[in-house]
Formats: structure tokens, sequence, C-alpha cells
């Protein structure tokens, strides 16, 4: 539970009988942190702050992480190691913080090849052309794959050839 400066004021009026409701009034807060600092008082008998298990975080806190959004905001192209260097805390939990508290993804930005309309156009004839050569020949004889491109019937090797042959 987040701790709350009014603990201490909210003990007192409870103790005095008020319900919940009548302390948020009074005290100009929302009636959910009454009713949970008032669960607290029942359950240990005091409002004071129970103090929480486990290593608290020390770099990956609430102002970390909005450092570095905003860094991803202003300059998208930023490297995570160099913000990291940047701001002396570690890649990985700059990493950690984009992916899993952001839930951004990086990646990385490939250059590729340029298509120009005259490109685009040959490409486009070189297509119809093909098909127009499928169509006089049947489909059956062609052999489909994605690999490169090989031959059915490979050129003899001469010194195995020759040596079958001598025999």
């Amino acid at each position: 539970m987040k701790s709350s400066p009014h603990r201490p004021s909210i003990e007192l009026l409870f103790k005095r009988g008020l319900g919940s409701v009548e302390i948020a009034r009074r005290l100009q807060i929302s009636s959910s942190t009454v009713r949970n600092v008032v669960a607290a008082i029942k359950k240990r008998g005091d409002a004071s702050e129970v103090k929480k298990s486990g290593r608290p975080r020390s770099v990956n806190t609430r102002n970390t992480r909005a450092i570095i959004k905003k860094r991803i905001i202003r300059n998208d192209g930023l490297s995570l190691n160099r913000m990291a260097s940047q701001l002396g805390i570690a890649r990985s939990t700059v990493q950690s913080i984009v992916k899993n508290d952001l839930k951004l993804k990086s990646y990385k930005l490939r250059r590729g090849q340029y298509l120009s309309d005259k490109s685009k156009a040959m490409r486009l004839e070189k297509c119809r052309k093909l098909l127009q050569h499928f169509q006089v020949r049947r489909v059956s004889d062609v052999i489909w794959t994605d690999e490169k491109i090989f031959t059915i019937e490979p050129l003899p090797n001469r010194q195995t050839r020759d040596s079958c042959c001598q025999r």
C-alpha cells in the first residue's frame, strides 16, 4: 500500500468512532485510501506502514522510466547502449525498461533497394513474359523451388568419366 500522509489523522478519527465516508469527507481524500488505512488498523492495530520484503528498486524507478520514455519520444534512433551510458546504468536495465515496462520493441532500420518507376515497369514486363512462356508449356514440366538455381542434368566430370570408361 502506498504511504499516505493522512495516516495519523485517519487513525485518530477512526478511533473516535467516525466511519470511512465521514473521514474521507472531512480530510477531503479518497474513500479508498481511508478504507485501506482502516483495514490496516483492524488487522494490525495501528496505521504504521509495513516494511516491504525484498530488495527495493534502485535504478528501475518511475523517474528513470519517464526519462527513458522522453528520450525515445524525442529521438527514436537513439541506441540503448548510448542511452545506458548517458544515464550511467546497465544496458540490460535500459533494455528491460523499454521491453517490459514501456512495452516497446527495438528494431534496426534496414536499407533496401529503391524501386523506381522504370524498374517496376521492367519487372512487370519480365513477369508477363514468364507468364506467356508458361502458358505455352505445361506447368507440370516446371520444377518450382525457393532455393537457388540448380540444374537437373549436371555437366559430366571429366575425371570420373575418363576413369570409368578406361576399364
